[in-house]
């Protein structure tokens, strides 16, 4: 399937016409919905899908609240006025009618023009003076837009126009719309002759025919002046004197066809030579006129010729000029964008940096901060430390009383030891006397049984004795276990305590020398201290340093931003200057065709 497009000279002028009437936000909008970049520029030369073109009249049309039908008509009315800044020469025109008349053979001279052209044809048939027919045949069958073109073509040129549509269709694959005009003014010269009309009869449309006619009927009316003379030889005399008539007007009137064949090479466009007539009479001065005029087109021409010749050659010198231009255009475009690129990234690197920076400026605001906080903590530290050295200080006092104190009571239970010695042997001496007393009372129990009845009371006081003795020894006895049990628990407490004499005496030595080395690391961590405060204010000091570095280097963000913005700004504008140059190349190349096409059509001028 073939798919039919337009020419961007055509769509330009649309879009140009429709911001005119509908502002740039409906337009932008439409061609937004194409995919199109509203600012997109569009050469002469390029080809755009009839599809596309229309679809940007119905998004319009849709934008704003109207039919498509309607916006067609006003924009053909409207790109009257656009196509005539765009082509001046062709609406030099004295009349409507003329300049209608005149469009199919512009729609031709655009179709060499303009490479790939396509335009409607507008074949116009004269009815009557103030009345034609025109029919527009086009592939595309925008009648409200050809409607549209009529009425602004009536405006521009500030006549009534009426039309009437006689016939629309479709035929061989072309849509065509047959219109009758009706002009209000009459825009022919008639110049009649009617006696001369009169004196052809209606049956000669030769001069010398026509002349040797006259003669002869002249001559028959005036024979009849002559008396004697029959009807027949009046009109054999008629008859010769038109024939003679006839030979003398067709020698008269030989230069006549001299001036036909010099006319014909005018139409041909032949003006290569002047043909000189010598008869002294109307054709002679005709002949000289026609001679000055051909002088005068020759001149013109060879004028044309040469500077047409001129035009072709700067138009070209300029298109390899406009070529160089281009690609240098493209070179700067190409190195503008690379410094608007590496303005960017620098920008960003920049901004990046900064960043980095002031999070490292606030890391190093806070690490200060928390040095400060860590110096201050530690300095209570070594408050601490301090008073805890002194406590432990304290604390070996105390352990050395306690030492001196369990020395004191490792001295009592050695001398508690000894006193339970001491019982021991005096229970040991009280057991001892208490069997020498259950010996006694034995025997005294012996002797009271030998005494008989005189001893019954004395035995009974040796039994009694004898008892207590046994009471004593078993007392004697419990207390000596006892006294053993207790001596012995007394030795395993002197063990004990001499243990732990032993023990606090080397956890007083532990803890004096704990004492000192508290005393000495105190010393060691205010001492470091001091250095961390010292560093902590170099610190705080750096950290200013660096905070009048990072203002500088935001002031340094700052302007790499704005050459960043300044690049992309030069580089959009560059940009525009390299389409505009690629625009210019364009226009330089429709000349340079449309001088060609001149050359070519003024060479059928032979001068």
């Amino acid at each position: 399937m073939c798919l039919n497009n337009m020419k961007g000279t055509v769509v330009s002028t649309w879009i140009s016409t429709l911001r005119e009437l509908y502002g740039e936000d409906a337009v932008n909008a439409a061609l937004e919905r194409l995919g199109w970049d509203a600012n997109r520029i569009i050469a002469p030369l390029d080809d755009i899908a009839d599809e596309q073109a229309k679809a940007i009249i119905e998004h319009v049309a849709h934008d704003v609240g109207r039919e498509p039908a309607n916006v067609w008509r006003d924009l053909g009315r409207h790109n009257i006025y656009t196509f005539s800044k765009w082509f001046p020469s062709y609406f030099e025109r004295s009349s409507l009618k003329g300049f209608l008349l005149m469009m199919d053979a512009v729609h031709a001279q655009l179709t060499k023009m303009i490479r790939g052209a396509k335009p409607p044809r507008l074949i116009c048939t004269e009815i009557t003076p103030d009345q034609i027919d025109m029919e527009y045949i086009s592939k595309r069958g925008l009648f409200d837009y050809f409607l549209g073109l009529l009425e602004g073509s009536a405006a521009f040129f500030n006549e009534q126009l009426d039309f009437n549509i006689i016939e629309t269709g479709k035929r061989n694959d072309l849509h065509y719309m047959k219109v009758r005009l009706k002009f209000q003014k009459n825009y022919e010269e008639i110049k009649s002759y009617n006696i001369s009309r009169f004196l052809s009869f209606g049956i000669f449309n030769d001069v010398n025919l026509k002349s040797g006619f006259i003669t002869g009927i002249a001559t028959f009316a005036t024979s009849w002046l002559f008396p004697g003379l029959s009807v027949g030889q009046r009109v054999m005399y008629g008859i010769v004197m038109a024939v003679i008539g006839y030979i003398v007007s067709r020698i008269v009137m030989g230069p006549m066809k001299l001036i036909e064949d010099e006319m014909d090479k005018l139409a041909q466009l032949d003006f290569s030579h002047a043909v000189l007539l010598h008869s002294h009479d109307n054709f002679q001065r005709l002949m000289d006129k026609i001679n000055t005029v051909k002088s005068n087109i020759t001149k013109d021409m060879v004028f044309l010729k040469g500077g047409t010749d001129d035009m072709y050659n700067f138009a070209r010198n300029f298109s390899d000029i406009a070529m160089d231009m281009k690609g240098v255009s493209d070179t700067i475009s190409d190195v503008v964008q690379d410094v608007a690129n590496g303005a960017v990234y620098q920008a960003d690197e920049t901004v990046n940096a900064v960043g980095i920076l002031d999070n490292d400026i606030r890391d190093i605001n806070q690490l200060a901060e928390q040095e400060e906080n860590s110096r201050e903590q530690l300095e209570r530290a070594v408050e601490n430390i301090q008073t805890s050295s002194q406590n432990v200080r304290h604390v070996s006092d105390v352990l050395v009383e306690v030492k001196d104190n369990f020395s004191a009571v490792n001295e009592q239970s050695a001398n508690l030891v000894q006193s339970a010695d001491d019982i021991l042997q005096i229970s040991a001496a009280v057991e001892d006397i208490a069997e020498k007393i259950n010996l006694l009372s034995l025997n005294a129990s012996i002797e009271a049984a030998r005494a008989g009845e005189a001893g019954k009371g004395f035995a009974v006081v040796a039994g009694e004795v004898r008892k207590l003795a046994e009471t004593s020894k078993r007392s004697a006895q419990s207390i000596s276990s006892s006294l053993q049990l207790f001596v012995q628990q007394i030795n395993n407490l002197a063990e004990q305590i001499a243990a732990q004499f032993h023990q606090i005496d080397e956890s007083n030595e532990l803890l004096q020398d704990a004492s000192s080395d508290t005393m000495n690391a105190a010393d060691n961590i205010q001492a470091v201290s001091q250095q961390i405060a010292s560093l902590v204010d170099r610190l705080f000091n750096e950290t200013k340093q660096l905070s009048k570095v990072f203002d500088n280097i935001q002031s340094l963000a700052a302007i790499a931003e704005q050459n960043s913005a300044s690049s992309e700004e030069m580089s959009a504008n560059v940009t525009t200057y390299s389409n505009k140059i690629k625009e210019l190349m364009d226009y330089i190349n429709q000349l340079e065709e449309l001088t060609a096409s001149f050359k070519e059509q003024l060479e059928e001028y032979r001068i």
